[in-house]
């Protein structure tokens, strides 16, 4: 008796109507296909928002515009163990042709692409649920519920004094779903749903023909009970206002008082790029053999946290699929982790923190969820009058090397400070310093938290600033 084998028939492309599934559905789907199509391990990344934003522009509505976007990134290996190569493409529709082709697109980049033996996706852990990312209420909000936003926001802010002038500001609100697959079985969805608000412009006297400094006030938040965007339009009012008529500054090395704005933009924005992961690897980091020494002031503490509930930046799991975490990253002054994705948590021998992010259009990379400061125990009028001469720093512009700590631009939304008081306003005046050395100076912070979207900051008094008016 004679038999014969027939070659195995190409694999096809998927059956099921891929349309009316649901998104993680699909993202099974398409690792499942890549498996096939020789991919040694698969990750697939989904995400479904709809988006509806109302401009403001010149004081007045300028337009109401609805979006929604659905895509899918996939990022396939091929290889085995240390000998793996990467490919990544990106999609934004969910037919089986398109698919397909990205998941082809996808082979052919890792295929033409260099071995890595950091290329491997990360092992599941067991994800828990956070509380509070979706609220029903702001799911559901309309266009029209923006727009009453827009024109609440638009008048607290104009009615308060009629020389605040709105260059422009919006109303945004947005539910989504994420959902990611991989070959090594993690599975997972999340669903939330926010609205932000913010404001840009000045204060203009028509008398003197007097134009005052920009400011700005941004807010949001993911229950429909907190959002307040009167008290953000007034809290503008009263920013830009306060603006007017500015002094010349004085020049002087010491101590400056930092809102939270300012510690963020220059403080918080080198310490996070210096932990980040790939930036020790690369050697360019200046805390990168600091690990467990004092890098601050006694007392400063930095946390990093993805499971506050609620938390503008929190999420169940990062960009690939690993839990978020509270993770101490300064305590005490002293320098305790790192953030880590997994493909750098890999080189560096260590574990992944679940800092991986990124959306769909993009492979992962490092970043931070919800940062805290850690309060001090001095109240806000106490620190101005801790200061006593000096200067009050609202805002920053300019330029911080985050390798070396440098920093040196203009302060702006600033405020002299004279016998323990807030004064008059500044004309732009030049700071400049060095982080690193600063943080070791920290004289005291305040005991109120300041949120700025994922960031919650107290007012913190800085010695050693260099500060020149001209």
């Amino acid at each position: 008796m004679t038999t014969t084998s027939a070659s195995p028939a190409p694999p096809t492309r998927p059956t099921v109507v891929l349309a009316e599934m649901d998104l993680l559905d699909v993202c099974e789907v398409v690792v499942k296909r890549a498996g096939q199509k020789g991919a040694s391990q698969a990750e697939c990344y989904g995400e479904h928002l709809t988006a509806t934003s109302v401009s403001l522009e010149q004081n007045e509505l300028k337009g109401a515009s609805v979006a929604e976007h659905e895509a899918f990134g996939i990022r396939v290996f091929v290889g085995g163990a240390g000998q793996r190569r990467m490919g990544f493409a990106y999609v934004n529709r969910k037919d089986g042709a398109s698919l397909d082709e990205a998941i082809d697109d996808a082979l052919a980049i890792a295929r033409a692409s260099p071995a890595d033996e950091a290329n491997e996706l990360v092992d599941p852990l067991p994800i828990r649920p956070i509380g509070g990312l979706r609220d029903p209420r702001v799911a559901c909000m309309s266009t029209q519920d923006a727009v009453h936003l827009a024109q609440q926001l638009l008048e607290s802010a104009r009615r308060t004094d009629p020389r605040v002038s709105i260059d422009s500001g919006s109303v945004s609100s947005s539910h989504g779903q994420t959902a990611i697959a991989t070959s090594r079985g993690i599975r997972a969805v999340d669903v939330d749903a926010a609205v932000t608000w913010g404001l840009f412009g000045m204060a203009v006297d028509p008398k003197s023909g007097e134009v005052g400094s920009f400011d700005h006030v941004y807010d949001a938040a993911r229950s429909f009970d907190d959002i307040k965007v009167d008290v953000a339009g007034a809290r503008f009012a009263r920013q830009v206002l306060g603006l007017l008529k500015p002094r010349k500054g004085q020049s002087f090395s010491g101590p400056a008082l930092f809102s939270p704005d300012a510690f963020e933009e220059i403080f918080l924005g080198a310490l996070v790029g210096a932990i980040d992961g790939d930036t020790v690897l690369k050697g360019k980091s200046r805390l990168g053999d600091k690990l467990g020494e004092r890098i601050a002031s006694p007392g400063f503490s930095v946390v990093d946290d993805g499971t506050l509930a609620g938390g503008l930046g929190s999420a169940p799991f990062d960009r690939e699929g690993l839990p978020h975490r509270r993770t101490v990253l300064v305590g005490d002054g002293i320098l305790h982790h790192f953030l880590y994705d997994g493909k750098t948590a890999r080189r560096a021998k260590k574990r992944p923190t679940g800092h991986a992010q990124g959306a769909a259009r993009s492979i992962p990379g490092i970043g931070t969820t919800n940062i805290r400061v850690g309060p001090g125990d001095r109240s806000d009028d106490e620190l101005l009058r801790d200061l006593g001469q000096g200067l009050l720093i609202g805002r920053f512009s300019g330029n911080v090397d985050e390798v070396s700590g440098d920093f040196s631009g203009v302060a702006k939304g600033s405020f002299l400070v004279k016998n323990g008081r807030k004064t008059t306003p500044v004309q732009e005046t030049m700071i400049a310093g060095n982080v690193y050395q600063l943080l070791n100076k920290l004289l005291a912070r305040g005991h109120t938290l300041h949120r700025n979207m994922t960031t919650e900051c107290p007012y913190v008094l800085v010695d050693g600033v260099t500060v020149t008016a001209g």
